[in-house]
């Protein structure tokens, strides 16, 4: 029997893996690592904790397992996950992503660097700033608005529209994530790579327009393949996202050009033996297509709606990957015609009084069996407690599927009504505590 090592498992890993396992004649063994170093430090405000050295723990997993007979290494997040399974991966002689390829993926301006080198017709305009001499390099901007994100980062946190240079110094100053959530990253780049430059910077880049999507594939033997393309619907003036819907409407030429753009650039780092997600936009006007980023990692938040329409999850991909099996996929035999994970979000900060209980969820999905509903929130805490991206504050997920787009708002509708959260403006909650 195949035995997998899953890094840094998430509720989602726990709760769809052990079943595929088994159909797969897998046995799973779950590591949580580093436990909840990295959400804690993305918590607001951030734990003053002890600085993780991430080496020398890779070093103990490594000890740990030696011995342990595994056939493969592989997480469901980018960092450290697939970072961690990368370096586990080559010096256990298991299948997986080089080091370098994962880091060229994370480290965003190394990334571009390659983009620029490999596809440069999908590439926006960029530069780097170093926050600790930001007059001197901001004054290289000359156009504005810009778009501004760390080097490292997570979930779009810190990422901003800048409208003009005043703007960009205030806000570039204070971009940078922790210390302590980039230093474990610069650890391993330093190490396992020869790029001269850590990730203490941002990255500036010339602004996208157009429909975003999101490309869903993995690489193995050398040979790139694509799952699907998601639209990532955004709200109206706003970044965060409104849902991600599966199959993409965009026509089938531009789906192929990004097929093809995909190829050219896994290809070109030498990514092999790993799931990938390529984030991008097309702008119909000018029928160009553009990287935003690229992330050595499934985008499990989509694995459900692969299966709702095509009959098959992409965690399953994951897995098969991580043994150095030739995954198997499917096109089109699932029980929806589309699916999408739809966000439960709001645009000001909210403190959380009650959640939905377990009893009133299971009571949803007995009336909607297809429903996947993630609670993000915690009852007593604000939103802005947890991990948030830079607009906005996410509370949960819904994860449905339709055979049409009407259908499926009204589906999603019909279970927000349903969902009883109590969220109170911030302030109101402490004069109730007062």
């Amino acid at each position: 029997m195949q035995k997998i090592l899953v890094l840094c498992p998430t509720q989602r890993e726990y709760r769809d893996l052990p079943a595929l396992a088994r159909a797969l004649g897998c046995e799973l063994v779950f590591d949580e690592f580093c436990g909840d170093y990295f959400d804690r430090l993305l918590a607001r405000p951030p734990a003053k904790i002890a600085p993780l050295d991430i080496l020398a723990l890779i070093e103990q997993t490594i000890e740990r397992y030696r011995g342990a007979n595994l056939s493969g290494v592989t997480s469901g997040v980018g960092y450290p996950g697939m970072s961690v399974c990368s370096i586990i991966a080559s010096r256990l002689g298991l299948p997986g992503p080089s080091p370098a390829s994962v880091m060229c993926c994370e480290h965003k301006y190394y990334s571009r660097l390659a983009q620029r080198a490999l596809v440069p017709d999908a590439v926006p305009e960029f530069a780097l700033l170093d926050c600790r001499r930001l007059d001197a390099t901001a004054a290289r901007i000359s156009t504005f608005p810009v778009f501004l994100k760390p080097v490292k980062s997570c979930m779009s946190i810190n990422a901003h529209r800048i409208q003009d240079r005043r703007s960009l110094r205030k806000i570039a100053r204070t971009a940078l994530l922790p210390e302590a959530f980039i230093q474990p990253f610069n650890d391993m780049l330093k190490a396992h790579t020869s790029y001269p430059l850590d990730a203490s910077y941002v990255i500036v880049e010339s602004l996208l327009e157009g429909m975003q999507v999101s490309l869903e594939g993995y690489v193995y033997d050398g040979q790139v393949h694509v799952l699907g393309i998601l639209d990532a619907i955004t709200f109206s003036n706003h970044i965060s996202f409104k849902r991600f819907q599966y199959p993409s409407r965009l026509a089938d030429g531009v789906q192929e050009r990004m097929r093809e753009l995909a190829r050219c650039l896994m290809r070109g780092i030498g990514y092999d033996n790993a799931p990938f997600n390529i984030e991008l936009f097309y702008d119909p006007v000018a029928d160009r297509i553009s990287i935003i980023e690229v992330n050595p990692k499934i985008a499990s938040q989509f694995a459900d709606l692969f299966l709702k329409v095509d009959g098959r999850s992409s965690f399953s991909m994951l897995l098969q990957l991580a043994c150095g099996i030739q995954p198997t996929t499917a096109h089109r035999q699932g029980n929806f015609k589309l699916a999408a994970s739809c966000v439960l979000r709001t645009f000001e900060d909210r403190h959380v009084l009650a959640v939905p209980t377990q009893a009133a969820i299971a009571d949803i999905v007995a009336t909607y069996p297809d429903a996947l509903i993630e609670i993000h929130a915690t009852a007593g805490a604000d939103l802005s407690n947890q991990m948030q991206d830079a607009q906005s504050f996410r509370y949960g997920l819904v994860n449905i599927g339709a055979d049409s787009e009407h259908e499926l708002e009204e589906k999603f509708a019909a279970i927000a009504e349903r969902l009883d959260f109590h969220l109170v403006p911030v302030r109101a909650a402490a004069s109730i505590g007062g």
